[in-house]
This record gives C-alpha cells, structure tokens and sequence, in this order.
C-alpha cells in the first residue's frame, strides 16, 4: 500500500517536522552585505577625500608657480623697455644721434640687462648705429620700414607715437627675439613742430627671458607654452611651447602684460607621481579587502545561524526525491528510517519494517547472510581507518518484488562519542542497468557480426571503433586504425565538392549517403556505398559519426554494363541512337556556353547489300566494324560517332570554327571511307562507297531531328551524284552541289 512520501518519511525517519517558513533570512541575509558596503564606502570616501585634497595642494602650487612666472617675465620685460626708453630720450634732448655719447650710455646698459641682445639706433628707420657692432654687422643699413616681418611694428609706432613690442622675429644677424621699438619726435627742421626722426630698437633674447624668469624648463618638459605674436595676446600666434596646451581641458593660463601688448601664459598642471597613484590604488585596494573581511565576518554567523536548519532541510528533500532507497539503522540495527524510494521501488508499505531487523529487507537467508558477512568485514579493525563501505549485489524481499536486484551500499557511522552508531544504507535498483548492460551486449553483437563495414569517429573524425567486416575490408588491423583521422578506403576523386556536401547533408538531415569509387590500401578500385550518420549529445553539439560502408562494386559494375549496352552499338561499339542523343545533348549545351558549331555527318555505305550477299553476313559485319572504327578516327576523342542502324553512321564533330573546318574534316572523312578494306578471309581488298550529307549547328538547325533531317537530304543528293560511279560523295546542306 503506498502512502505520500511526506507522511512516511516523518513516521519511519522520526524527523522533526520544520518551523513555518520565515522571510526575515532576507533580512538577514542583507545586513551583512549592507555592513561591508557601507564600510568600503566610507574608506573608499575618505581615502577619495585625501586623494581630492593633495591634488588640489598640487593646483595651488603650479598657480603659485606661474603666477610667478609671469612676475619675472613682466620684470624682465620693463628691464629691457627702460634701456630703450633712456636711449631714446638722450637722443631726443641732443636733437640727433651723438654717437659717441649712445655708445658709452648703451654699453652701461647693456652691462645691466642681460636679456637685451643689442641697442639698434635706426635714423628714417634705417639701422646706422649698433651696439655691439660686433657679430651684428648684418643688421647695419637694413630698412626696418620695408622689413617683411618687422615693418608693422614701425608703423604701429610711427602712428601711435607709443613705444610698441613686436615679434619675436627671427634676426638678420641669426638669433629669435621680441623687439622693443621707441619711437623718437623732436624739431627736426626747427619750425617748431616735432617730425617722426627714426627709432630705437632693443632686441629681448626670448629664451634668456625664459630662463630668467625660471620658465624654461617647464618650456623644454612641454609643460609651458606663449602666445601673443606682435603682443596680441590670446588672438596672437603661439611662439614658444606647444600650441596645443592652450586647447586642454585642465591648462591653467594667465596674462602677461608686455608694455604696450600683452602676452598670454598656458601651463599643464603637475600630475600625479606614479608612485603616489599607485599609493592610493593600494589603499583602495585595501579598503575594498576590509570591507570583504567584514562581510565574510557577519555572513559567518548567518551561516552557523542556519546551518542546522539547512542539514534538516537538505536530508528531507534528498531523502523524498531521490530515486534510490536510504535507510538507517540504530546500533541493535533496527531500521529507524525508510526513505519514500523504497515505497516506490517495491511497491509495499516500507513502514511496515521500521523497528525490525534491517536484514528483513533482502530476499532470503542466502543473501542476508552475504550482506552481513560483507559489513562484517568492512568493520574489521584494520579496515575500519579507511572507513571502507561494503558493497554488495543482492536482492530484495517484498511480495511480487522479492526477485528485486538491487547494489547496497552500507556503512557504519559512530556518535560524537566514535562509539557504534548504527548503520547508513543506499539500495539501488538494478532492473535498468541490467536490462541496458543486455542491451549493450547485443549491440555488441551486432557490432562484430555485422556483414557491413562500420567504423564510428568521434567529433574531430578520428576513429574511436571499427568492427571486423571494417577490418576485412581494408585489410588493416583495429589498432592502426583506431586514434587516427579515416583516411582509409581513399576517395579517388577527392573533390571538395563531395566533402562540402557531406557536411551540408549533415548538418541538414543529420545523414549523407552515396557511392563513391574508393582506393583500399592494398590497389584495388572499388565502387563503395557509404552511410555517414551524425549522433549529437543532449547539448545539440556533435557528439559522433557512424560510417557504415559497403562494398557495392559487382552492382555497379552490372549498372555500368547495362547502361553501356543500353547506349552503344552491340556490334560495332559506337553509340546507337539512344546514345547519339544523349551525347548530342551535352555537346549541344557546351557548344551554346561556349559559342561554338558542330558539324554533323551523316554517313550511308553504297553497295553494302551485295557485300552480304556475295561473301556473307561475316564478311558485312567485319566491314560495318572496320567502317565504324575509321570513322572514330577522323576526329578528335570528344567527336560523336554512332550507328542508327543496318550501313547508316552519324558523326558529330565538336568545336567546328568555321566552312575550313568542315571541308577539312570532310576530306579526310572521305580519305578514310575511300581506302579498300582488308578483312580477314577475304582474298582481296573490299572497296567501300559512300555518301555523306554534312548540316552545321545551330546555322542550319538548332536539334538533333532537325539536323540528322538536313544531313539526310544532303546525303541523299550525295547519293544521286555518285549514282553508277565508285566514289564516295559528300554533299552540304543547303547546297545544291558537291562539297563546300
């Protein structure tokens, strides 16, 4: 009598039913997650907060930096403004150029300012005077108001009367520097208003501004840039740097007054020491770990919170759902615990046996002896620190199901005391396995008695088995075979077109067939049948093939013979009409693909009957075989040669180009037919006339009957014009004559 699992595992397993469901494990179960993360973020915040700050120490710094930068600049550039404004001045208050007194006063100055090149003095803007001459002789009687690069500056001063920075140009004499350019007015003609007199230029040596001001290794690091060509500012070129720091995101930039323009500074912050990244990365890192550890710290006493419920949960289900039977005993080894399965299994009322002998559960005193001897020796003491398990095949007892075969598995557990505890046991039936182990022995069976070759590969096509008839086939042994690609009975036409559709058909239809003329190892061609199935696992996935091969050779063969009787001539050999039309066809759509004639002879033997008549049917058939013979010789291989029946022959020349051809063709058409005959027994030569009628693809018909029609009419005009004569005639279709 069976009765639900449920009730009958509670009453033989004595397994305290489990408290109602509770939701707050959730609850539970979030909190230590929710511990971690919030002690990750808040390392991570501070460590995040510190990384913000020393970044932002590292801003105030670089800002500080060019701030000072352009301190230096502006210093050095009113340096250099103040030479030229006090030179133009004292030539202003002398009313002209004392060149004497502009030496001596610009030599002092020079002394003082470093970053000045040179004192340029320069009458109607033409440089006169310089200081020092030397290196600079270049620079003498060059017109700045017709300098291409320089001339905008002198007339921005000339017009505004203000002295004006300009450049930096690249210098006559060599060199690059910005130019500080006075302009000098007095009373030149003494009528009492002050003209435009000339110019004083101070040429600034941009890099030693640069390396003044402590700017020119940022210049060399690619880290500072200027711009402001001709004192534009922002609008004017860059002229020193990389232009491109004035377009990044993070370039930290500030104006330069340079006297009457302005200049403009861009500058790429300091980054971050790679060891100093790498610092807070770790220390990330590290909170992360932390934020971990306490996690694991707080899931851990969930975990031993619940891990007694979970056991109890996990032996119910295991118990109820498995198909095997479990039981356990105590340590008198009476059953205290039947599992469902044995229900299921037998079909009795497994509660029944709970309290007795868990030796009652097998067929009779036979196999109750067998199985305790079995858990006796796995108790021995030597056995018992391996803590071997006894397995046994046996039976079990239980009405129509005593003849029950099942594999036992027991073994003794112990207390927390190590002391005997009692027994644990899992019975398993055996009906499938046996049945599926006969099963597989038939297959075996059939396997090695199989009359047809059968080899099975595994997914990358190398052999895993071959039976016998395999084996006697190609006559090589299993084991040079097997672990190896099959490459064995080889294709002799090994196309990649029969491959690729192998591999179509199998992936399609899961099975490709054909029959293939094979090589075995040995030499010998043979026509082969093979069957090729594809076995996929549950995953879809290629799992094997089967080839089953047979060898089909006597059949085809026998097919091969019949079609060839069925399509040539049985005396002559040449293809009867059946065959002229299949050729004929091929030939007809490869001339089409290609653009080319065919030439069609149809050829009628004069005189034949006398020929039987007089030396009989022997000697009438040698000729139509000799006939036949010479007609295969006139063309090429790939011609058509066939007999439509009694001394009427049809030839079919493929590939014709054009009338040449033809008449070239049929002169040795008619060479051939020409020469007597020798046939054996015949004492004498036979001489053989003919007539031929000749039609041309597709000019005079585009069929096979329209063409064998055009070339019968010509070949009866053929046969008029030899009528009474020994020759051997051959007319055109559509002509009305002999020949071409």
């Amino acid at each position: 009598m069976n009765r639900p699992s449920s009730d009958s595992g509670e009453e033989r397993g004595g397994v305290q039913g489990l408290p109602p469901y509770r939701r707050g494990w959730l609850v539970g179960g979030l909190l230590p997650l929710l511990t971690g993360l919030l002690v990750t973020a808040g390392l991570l915040a501070s460590i995040g907060a510190v990384e913000r700050q020393l970044a932002t120490a590292t801003l105030h710094a670089d800002l500080d930096e060019l701030a000072g930068i352009r301190t230096r600049i502006e210093s050095q550039l009113n340096q250099a403004s103040n030479v030229s404004d006090s030179i133009g001045a004292l030539i202003e208050v002398n009313q002209g150029l004392d060149e004497a007194r502009v030496i001596e006063v610009a030599e002092r100055m020079l002394e003082r300012t470093s970053v000045i090149r040179l004192i340029g003095v320069a009458p109607d803007n033409i440089l006169r005077l310089i200081v020092p001459e030397e290196g600079n002789e270049a620079a003498i009687g060059l017109d700045l108001s017709g300098h291409p690069e320089q001339s905008a500056s002198v007339r921005r001063a000339m017009e505004s009367g203000e002295s004006v920075l300009g450049g930096p140009y690249e210098l006559v004499q060599g060199g690059y520097a910005a130019v500080h350019r006075v302009p000098i007015f007095f009373d030149v003609d003494g009528d009492g208003q002050k003209e435009y007199w000339g110019a004083v230029s101070t040429p600034i040596d941009l890099m030693a501004v640069m390396e003044r001001a402590g700017a020119k290794q940022l210049l060399d690091e690619g880290r500072l840039a200027v711009r402001g060509y001709e004192g534009l500012g922002a609008v004017g070129d860059v002229f020193a740097g990389e232009a491109a720091l004035f377009g990044g995101p993070e370039a930290l930039t500030t104006p330069v007054i340079a006297l009457d323009g302005e200049w403009q500074l861009a500058m790429r912050p300091t980054p971050m020491s790679g060891s100093m990244r790498g610092l807070f990365r770790v220390a990330e890192l590290l909170a992360i770990l932390f934020g971990l550890a306490v996690m694991w710290l707080a899931m851990r006493w969930q975990i031993q919170q619940r891990q007694l419920v979970r056991s109890e949960r996990l032996l119910r289900d295991v118990t109820t759902s498995v198909s095997d039977a479990v039981f356990r005993t105590d340590a008198k080894g009476r059953l205290i615990f039947l599992s469902p399965a044995f229900d299921r299994m037998t079909g009795c009322d497994g509660s029944s046996r709970l309290g007795k002998s868990w030796l009652t559960l097998f067929a009779d005193g036979e196999d109750q002896a067998r199985v305790q001897e079995a858990v006796n020796w796995a108790a021995l003491p030597e056995r018992r620190t391996s803590r071997t398990r006894a397995v046994v095949t046996t039976r079990l007892s239980c009405g129509e199901a005593s003849e029950l075969p099942v594999e036992l598995r027991v073994e003794r557990v112990g207390s927390q005391r190590f002391a005997p505890a009692g027994l644990v046991g899992i019975l398993t039936d055996l009906t499938d396995r046996q049945a599926f182990e006969q099963l597989e022995g038939l297959a075996t069976a059939v396997f090695e008695g199989a009359g047809d070759a059968i080899a099975i590969l595994d997914r990358h096509r190398k052999v895993l088995a071959v039976n016998p008839a395999f084996e006697r086939l190609v006559g090589l042994p299993s084991a040079e075979l097997v672990g190896h690609r099959l490459t064995t009975p080889e294709v002799v036409d090994n196309s990649r077109r029969r491959l690729e559709s192998c591999m179509r058909n199998l992936r399609l239809h899961g099975r490709w067939t054909e029959e293939i003329e094979c090589r075995l190892p040995d030499g010998r061609k043979r026509v082969l049948g093979w069957s090729v199935d594809l076995i996929r696992d549950d995953r879809r996935r290629i799992n094997r093939y089967v080839c089953v091969i047979n060898d089909v050779t006597v059949r085809h063969r026998r097919l091969e013979a019949m079609h060839y009787r069925a399509l040539h001539d049985p005396l002559t050999k040449v293809l009867n009409r059946s065959g002229l039309e299949e050729r004929f066809e091929q030939a007809r759509q490869h001339a089409i693909r290609e653009g080319r004639s065919i030439a069609l002879a149809f050829v009628d033997l004069n005189g034949f009957k006398p020929i039987n008549d007089s030396l009989g049917h022997h000697v009438g058939d040698e000729v139509l075989k000799e006939v036949a013979h010479r007609l295969t010789t006139v063309g090429r291989r790939e011609d058509i040669v066939a007999r439509l029946g009694g001394d009427e022959f049809v030839v079919a020349f493929y590939g014709v180009h054009s009338d040449a051809d033809i008449r070239h063709l049929c002169q040795s058409l008619r060479a051939r037919l020409s020469t007597p005959l020798t046939v054996s027994g015949v004492a004498s030569p036979i001489g053989v006339r003919a007539s031929v009628g000749v039609a041309r693809f597709p000019e005079d018909a585009e069929t096979l009957d329209g063409l064998m029609r055009s070339a019968d009419a010509a070949m009866y005009r053929a046969k008029e014009a030899t009528r009474g004569s020994g020759d051997t005639m051959v007319f055109r279709a559509g002509s009305g004559k002999a020949g071409f």
